[in-house]
C-alpha cells in the first residue's frame, strides 16, 4: 500500500467517531485530517458535492462518505477474525437495530446534551470547534473562529422537537437508556458478547462525541454511569481492552444467546426511538403520495427543492408529544434492519420477532416505506417505484 487510508473529520464529530474506532480496531494504516486540510476544501467536498464528514479516502483515491459505507468497505478489506455483522439471526438483526438506533435515534440526545447546558460545556465546545476548524488559532480568536459553525448548529435543535417543555421526556429516556446500559455493559465488554458488532459501532458515535467528551454529559457518565465509560473507552481502543472479563472469549455469545441485561436495554431503545421511527415512516409515505412521478435515479436532495421530502412528522414521547423534522435519512437506514430481517427463513424471522415482541421492537422488522431509498456515488436516490 504505497499511501494509507485518510479519515476526514473533526475530534468533536459523531459519525467521525464512528468510523475512527473501525478504523483503530481493524489496525488500519490511516491518517486523519480535519475539514481545513487544502486536500478536503479543494478536492475531496467538492467531488462529494457537500460539506459532510466523515469521509474515508482511499489509497487509490475513492472516496466513501456514509459510515455504514466506510465499515463495509474496512470490514471487506480489513477482515477480523469475527466480522462485526453477525451471522446467527437475533445477534444480526439486533445489531442492525442498534446501528439505526445510534445513528438517528441518539442525534437528539446528542444534540440535546452538547448545546442546551451552555455553562458547563461553551468554552470546551468554542476550543474544540476553533481547533478543529483553524487548528493552531490563537485561543483569543476562537469565538470568531467558530461562533458561526457553532451557532448554525444550534439552529438545527426545533427541528429536532427540542424544547423546554420537551426536554425532560428527552432526559429521563436518556437516563433510563444510561442505566440499563450501566447494568449490562457491567457484564458484558460489548452488546452482544466479547467482540463489538456493528450496532456497537452505531452507538459509540453519539456516546463518544458527544456523551464522553463534552463536559456536562461526560461528568454525567462518569459518575452515573461507570460501565458505560468504560464501554467507550474499549471501542475507542484498537485492541479487545476487556481485562474486567477475563474468562471471555473475543467472540458473540455462543448459540445466538441474549444476556439477560440486554432486554432492559432494547425496551429503552424502543420508547425511545419506536414512535419516532414509526412517524418518520408514516411521513414520508404521505409526502410520496403527493409526489407520485419521482424517476428512479433521482437524488433525494432535488435541485428542483419541491422534489425534496420536507415536512413535519408528530409522535408521544413518554406522554410528551414531540414534533419534529421529516427524515427521509431516517428511514433510509431503517432498510438495513428490513433488509436483514427479509433475508431471514421463515422460522429464524419467527425466532427473531418472539426475541424482540416483548420490548416493543418487533414491528420495526416489518415497517418499509412506499418507495425505497438507494445510495448511489454517495448520495441518496429513489429506487425503482416498483421495487
Amino acid at each position: 500500500m504505497s499511501q494509507p487510508y485518510v479519515l476526514y473529520g473533526m475530534p468533536v464529530s459523531m459519525f467521525a467517531g464512528k468510523a475512527r474506532a473501525h478504523l483503530r480496531k481493524r489496525r488500519v494504516p490511516f491518517v486523519e485530517r480535519l475539514i481545513s486540510h487544502p486536500r478536503f476544501v479543494g478536492d475531496v467536498a467538492p467531488a462529494i458535492g457537500r460539506l459532510i464528514i466523515p469521509v474515508l479516502e482511499t489509497p487509490e483515491g475513492e472516496l466513501i462518505q456514509d459510515t455504514a459505507d466506510i465499515l463495509r468497505h474496512v470490514e471487506w478489506t480489513f477482515p477480523g477474525e469475527v466480522s462485526i455483522y453477525p451471522s446467527t439471526p437475533r445477534h444480526s438483526v439486533i445489531a442492525r437495530i442498534f446501528e439505526l438506533f445510534g445513528d438517528e435515534g441518539m442525534i437528539r440526545v446528542a444534540m440535546h446534551y452538547r448545546w442546551n447546558y451552555p455553562d458547563q460545556n461553551m468554552g470546551f465546545l468554542r476550543a474544540a470547534f476553533a481547533a478543529g476548524i483553524a487548528p493552531g488559532a490563537d485561543a483569543a480568536d476562537a469565538e470568531a473562529v467558530a461562533g458561526g459553525v457553532m451557532a448554525k448548529l444550534q439552529t438545527y435543535l426545533p427541528a429536532l422537537g427540542l424544547s423546554p417543555q420537551t426536554i425532560p421526556a428527552v432526559e429521563a429516556g436518556y437516563e433510563a437508556l444510561l442505566d440499563a446500559l450501566n447494568r449490562h455493559f457491567q457484564r458484558s465488554p460489548y452488546l452482544l458478547g466479547g467482540v463489538p458488532c456493528v450496532g456497537d459501532f452505531g452507538l459509540i458515535a453519539a456516546f463518544h462525541a458527544h456523551l464522553a467528551r463534552d463536559p456536562y454529559p461526560a461528568d454525567q457518565m462518569r459518575t452515573r454511569a461507570y460501565f458505560v465509560w468504560r464501554w467507550v473507552e474499549r471501542m475507542i481502543s484498537a485492541d479487545a481492552d476487556m481485562p474486567e472479563f477475563p474468562d471471555t472469549a473475543e467472540a458473540y455469545a455462543a448459540d445466538d444467546q441474549l444476556a439477560p441485561t440486554l432486554g432492559p436495554v432494547l425496551e429503552a431503545v424502543g420508547r425511545i426511538y419506536g414512535a419516532e421511527l414509526m412517524a418518520q415512516v408514516a411521513g414520508l409515505n404521505a409526502w410520496l403520495a403527493d409526489h407520485p412521478d419521482l424517476a428512479a435515479g433521482e437524488p433525494l436532495q432535488s435541485a428542483d427543492r419541491e422534489k425534496r421530502p420536507r415536512g413535519t412528522v408528530s409522535f408521544d414521547l413518554s406522554g410528551t408529544q414531540m414534533t419534529t423534522a421529516l427524515r427521509a435519512f431516517s428511514v433510509f437506514k431503517l432498510q438495513a434492519v428490513t433488509d436483514d430481517f427479509d433475508g431471514l427463513t421463515a422460522a429464524d424471522q419467527a425466532t427473531v420477532t418472539a426475541a424482540l415482541d416483548p420490548f416493543g421492537l418487533a414491528p420495526w422488522l416489518t415497517l418499509k416505506a412506499g418507495r425505497r431509498i438507494a445510495r448511489v456515488d454517495n448520495r441518496e436516490v429513489w429506487g425503482d417505484p416498483s421495487s
